[in-house]
């Protein structure tokens, strides 16, 4: 069985939502961040951080794949 590590879970979930959400999957990722960041939930938010940053540094790489 496989148990991904933090960071590639965030890398999966990172794909998943520019899969789901495109061009917007970035700002989705910060707006979950903050709302947990709201509900007091500081690891979901420290996540949601890391995957709205993978998505940037993907379209900063290969603008024309984004992680797709």
């Amino acid at each position: 069985m496989w148990f991904p590590t933090q960071d590639e879970a965030v890398e999966l979930y990172a794909r998943f939502l520019a899969a789901r959400h495109g061009s917007a999957a970035e700002r989705h990722a910060r707006r979950t961040a903050e709302r947990l960041q709201a509900e007091g939930e500081h690891g979901g938010r420290a996540s949601g951080s890391g995957v709205a940053d993978v998505v940037e540094q993907s379209k900063a790489k290969e603008p024309w794949r984004a992680l797709a």
